[in-house]
């Protein structure tokens, strides 16, 4: 039996369960479930609170990155460097954007894209944007993937998926680049109660050119100017998030407590742990640890962890198990495919990520029992 599972909703939305009814009654005595006042009011609030011009909201994350890419107006094929170590939707949504995935190696020990890869890739390949992954909610080194930018002429998109709240130099994640796109799933540090998602700018022609491209292309009403796709927020989730937006500053602070309590409890352990950026306040979407050295790349240590902590009723995870290059479609001949031609670290990764247990409304006790078991384990 999981008794500290690795995640639980319940716990985090009673705070708002009145607010959440509330808000549900409201949509439902309207009436309006797509394209109204629900759905406008969450994209200026959330334009505000990210400190962008202007925010439109879409069907979820991935959507967000697809749309965010699309309206670019790149030619097809362009290639667009990303992290090989990163969530799938990411090298997916290049995909789908009609892009090609060209895939970087990760900054040890921030887990995020290295510039210096990012910028060979780029002379390399002819690259003609870089993904910048803010990943776990650690900060990329944006000032330098912006000279990269700068240098080679690209694009510049953030994927702030697991970022919300995620600041460096006192400036938020999300506000470095030209587009900015986000996540709303449940579990996100901003999360709905369905999928949702949206995308942040200044430019009013990029803002013109999402808002065509999430509705069919179509300007107006049937009358499609350009390919499109249906990707819209429904009334319901931008309610929800409406309400759940007034508190993420105080999930945020819930986040960076609970992972300063596992980076107390775990120093005198063999984990390697995370390690915030210097000048980053990161939002600890996940609190990862390795298991394993800094040199080997087996996974038989994480499993035999995962074991213990399974039998001592502690839920895990692992985000990510295979790296992007690494994916069995790009091996198929699916799919064109670039990057590096070292990625170690990034496999290394992947075999050594192990997710713990952190979520706002997680007692400080079962984080101190997660600790007391991971140095049974070993021999602490």
């Amino acid at each position: 039996m999981t008794d500290i599972p690795f995640g639980a909703l319940s716990p985090q939305l009673a705070a708002d369960e009145d607010g959440l009814r509330a808000a549900y009654e409201r949509v439902f005595a309207r009436g309006w479930f797509l394209n109204g006042p629900e759905a406008s009011g969450f994209e200026e609030e959330f334009a505000a609170a990210t400190e962008r011009s202007w925010c439109a909201a879409c069907a979820n994350g991935t959507d967000a990155l697809v749309l965010a890419l699309a309206a670019l107006d790149m030619p097809p094929e362009s290639r667009v460097v990303l992290p090989a170590f990163t969530a799938p939707p990411c090298y997916h949504a290049v995909l789908a954007a009609g892009c090609i995935p060209v895939f970087a190696e990760v900054e040890e020990p921030y887990y995020t894209i290295d510039p210096q890869s990012a910028r060979r890739m780029a002379e390399s390949t002819g690259a003609r944007a870089i993904l910048a992954v803010h990943l776990y909610g650690q900060p990329c080194d944006m000032p330098a993937l912006a000279e990269v930018c700068d240098e080679f002429g690209l694009h510049l998109v953030e994927d702030c998926a697991q970022a919300h709240g995620t600041r460096l130099d006192g400036r938020l994640a999300g506000t470095f680049g030209e587009l900015a796109a986000y996540s709303f799933y449940p579990t996100k540090n901003l999360g709905a109660l369905g999928d949702a998602g949206a995308v942040t700018g200044d430019r009013d022609s990029l803002d013109e050119r999402v808002r065509l491209l999430r509705q069919y292309g179509e300007n107006p009403r049937y009358v499609s100017v350009m390919p499109g796709m249906n990707s819209r927020m429904d009334e319901l989730q931008a309610a929800f998030l409406r309400l759940r937006l007034t508190r993420l500053d105080e999930l945020v602070t819930a986040r960076r407590r609970l992972a300063s309590l596992y980076t107390a409890g775990l120093a005198e352990t063999p984990l390697i742990l995370p390690v915030e950026r210097p000048g980053a306040e990161h939002s600890y979407h996940l609190y990862v640890v390795r298991a394993g050295t800094r040199e080997e790349s087996s996974q038989d240590e994480r499993a035999r962890l995962i074991r213990h902590l399974s039998e001592k009723g502690v839920g895990t995870a692992v985000h990510y198990p295979v790296p992007g290059h690494k994916q069995p479609m790009f091996g198929l001949g699916r799919a064109d495919v670039d990057g590096e031609m070292d990625l170690s670290f990034s496999e290394r990764l992947a075999n050594q990520a192990l997710s713990l247990p952190l979520w706002p409304g997680l007692a400080e006790t079962d984080v101190e029992r997660v600790c007391a078991a991971i140095r049974e384990f070993y021999g602490l």
